[in-house]
């Protein structure tokens, strides 16, 4: 009996010390793991902290860079645009601070249309119809770099995130020069009444806001709307010509260029002449002439024939000089389309 009672005791003994040693080794192991829960842990908080960082400083960015743009094209002044840019920056915060952003910070320049549909931004261009903004929250920056809660963990402190946005606003000035010679009598001039108020909806429907301005010719020529912003004056101008005489076109370009004198000038507005023709001129200085003296980069002239009767090569060849284009209608309805096209080309708004 006390042999059995000794194998007995030696066998439970030993499977004892082996349980041991596997607690040991599994509190080793939880050790371990936990470290690298919590420095898991750690390392997701600061990466969340990342993102969230570079997504507000990215709308903060291009809130100032909207602001900014608006502004200039507003009071055509930068500094003003670089004070509201930055007002509306400090209104946005970054990691809980506001975005502090310095002059240097803002730069003005010529947004342009390329091929593909984008946009390219060229510092110093004209006229000025865009401010990119260089948000940054960087050493060295007014609002510093974002602090890490866990950084030192990995020896990074902080972290430096930058974002840029270009923000575009196209302050365009227009003037329609329409022809009232005694061609337009009848259904022709109600077409173009009607192709002109296509053209004045079809405007204020867009973005952006433009002014427009309206001269018309027929053996001479008047200024009958300046520029303005209240666009049913240019219906209420149409309303009240009278229609007869001979054609002289260049007079009537000569016209809307008066017109456009009312304009804030070239370095900050683009301006833009649209010249419509039923006919063929036939009175004072060549219409060729008169469009190579506007001529300029940040004008463009653009022509419209109505009928089988209205000079298109001609027409077509002041459009060139003009850099504009030419267009072509043979009924009203045409006419219509032409107008409501050249309106929808004329306004765009777009930020980067």
């Amino acid at each position: 009996m006390n042999t059995t009672r000794l194998l007995n005791t030696s066998l439970f003994a030993r499977p004892t010390r082996r349980g041991c040693d596997r607690r040991g080794a599994m509190l080793v192991l939880i050790v371990v793991m936990m470290i690298g829960f919590m420095v898991a842990v750690a390392f997701s908080v600061d990466v969340a902290q990342m993102h969230l960082s570079r997504t507000e400083l990215r709308s903060a960015t291009d809130a100032a860079s909207k602001a900014a743009a608006a502004r200039l094209a507003e009071t055509l002044d930068q500094n003003q645009a670089i004070a509201e840019g930055q007002r509306i920056a400090a209104a946005n915060t970054v990691n809980g601070e506001p975005l502090l952003l310095d002059g240097g910070d803002f730069t003005f320049g010529r947004s342009d249309i390329q091929p593909s549909g984008k946009f390219a931004f060229s510092q110093g261009g004209s006229p000025q119809n865009s401010v990119a903004v260089n948000g940054r929250r960087t050493t060295g920056s007014l609002s510093g770099p974002v602090p890490l809660f866990f950084g030192n963990i990995f020896g990074v402190n902080f972290f430096e995130p930058v974002s840029n946005a270009t923000a575009t606003y196209i302050e365009r000035d227009i003037v329609l020069v329409v022809d009232r010679s005694g061609s337009m009598r009848g259904q022709k001039f109600a077409d173009l009444q009607t192709a002109i108020d296509t053209f004045i909806t079809t405007l204020d429907g867009t973005p952006v806001d433009e002014k427009v301005g309206l001269a018309s010719y027929s053996q001479f020529a008047s200024e009958d709307v300046a520029l303005t912003e209240d666009l049913t004056q240019i219906s209420s101008g149409m309303a009240a010509l009278s229609v007869g005489g001979l054609t002289s076109i260049s007079r009537g370009i000569q016209a809307g260029a008066n017109v456009m004198a009312g304009s804030a000038g070239t370095q900050f507005v683009e301006q833009t002449y649209i010249v419509m023709t039923d006919g063929i001129h036939n009175t004072a200085a060549e219409p060729r002439i008169i469009a190579s003296s506007l001529a300029a980069p940040n004008v463009t002239i653009h022509t419209i024939t109505f009928g089988i009767d209205a000079d298109q090569p001609r027409m077509r060849e002041v459009a060139l000089i003009g850099g504009g284009r030419h267009f072509h209608a043979d009924t009203g309805l045409q006419l219509i389309e032409v107008y409501r096209e050249i309106a929808l080309t004329l306004s765009t708004i777009m930020t980067e």
